[in-house]
């Protein structure tokens, strides 16, 4: 039995009644919250309403693998053409991030809002809010409730939710990993989800390009003697002359996580809008680098955490500064 049993319920009965969904995942989407949304998109397609996706930056071309995942829209005007009795933030945790909050506040109807999510920094923002920090992913926790309430999980709906649990484990490798974890993860096996498939391309399957720009990573790691943090940078000049998009950078964190001698991993990447994505990950126990990406504007778990500020990176003659 599970604690919020009677609100996997809940929220099954309001997808299944909902006329007209939007699913949002948040920006610069990974493996989690793209497996959620098209695992939760592929399950209202069986119920009797529409249902549509919104991110507001476009998925990495690792995860073009994914069932559906064409379906995916950038533009937020979808918010006001189409008018919304019900919209799912997946795997964000606060609105901000989702990239919606802006345009909600320019709608001239009232949805409701689901937010479900994994992340302890949730701040709640939904009208109904399944925030499970236990989980080891978002995909994790739509996998309990369909468990829950008996829906028959398609190899489909299996191969996005075990992408969301692979990624966000480090293919069972980094403290996200529970028990629990590996025990769905082998429902959804049995259920003829494609771990070859999420393996080969979500996790290890890299252009030259992508290598190159993590090579250029690993040439500026330092090490921080006053923090113990280990340090890189990633500029939109390594994005240009690699030929990859900003999104070929995401994993160079999780990449580090296990470095020896620093206690914990902080990767900038600046961005093409002005600002540096800040990616903080450790494995030491204790460690919560979600107090440091909070102090900073941002959020995320103890052992994983993002922030973005203002700002640009530039190379000096005593190292890399953001000015």
């Amino acid at each position: 039995m599970y604690p919020n049993a009677s609100l996997y319920e809940d929220i099954f009965q309001r997808l299944s009644e909902s006329q007209r969904t939007l699913l949002v995942a948040h920006q610069n989407p990974d493996g989690d919250a793209i497996g959620s949304v098209l695992a939760l998109s592929q399950f209202l397609d069986k119920t009797i309403g529409e249902n549509h996706i919104f991110c507001l930056t476009i998925p990495a071309p690792s995860f073009s693998f994914l069932p559906t995942i064409e379906r995916i829209k950038t533009n937020p005007l979808i918010l006001k053409k189409i008018e919304f009795d019900t919209i799912v933030v997946l795997d964000s945790g606060d609105l901000e991030y989702s990239g919606i909050k802006p345009h909600l506040q320019e709608l001239k109807y009232s949805p409701q809002i689901l937010n479900i999510d994994h992340h302890p920094t949730n701040d709640y923002f939904g009208h109904i809010n399944l925030v499970e920090t236990d989980a080891a992913s978002t995909t994790d926790i739509l996998f309990r409730i369909f468990n829950h309430n008996r829906f028959r999980i398609s190899k489909d709906i299996a191969t996005c939710l075990l992408t969301g649990i692979i990624t966000d484990t480090g293919s069972f490798s980094n403290l996200a990993t529970t028990p629990q974890a590996i025990s769905n993860a082998s429902e959804l096996l049995i259920n003829g989800a494609r771990a070859k498939d999420i393996i080969n391309n979500a996790l290890t399957k890299q252009s030259i390009g992508v290598l190159k720009l993590w090579g250029r990573a690993f040439s500026r790691l330092i090490k921080n003697n006053h923090t113990n943090i280990a340090i890189t940078v990633v500029t939109q000049k390594d994005f240009k002359e690699c030929k990859v998009e900003n999104e070929s950078a995401e994993g160079i964190a999780n990449f580090l996580n296990n470095l020896n001698g620093a206690k914990a991993v902080l990767v900038l990447k600046e961005q093409s809008d002005g600002t540096i994505k800040g990616s903080l990950r450790t494995t030491r126990d204790n460690i919560d680098v979600s107090k440091l990406a909070r102090v900073l504007g941002g959020g995320g778990h103890k052992k994983a955490a993002g922030f973005t500020i203002k700002g640009k990176i530039e190379e000096t003659k005593s190292g890399w500064k953001i000015v």
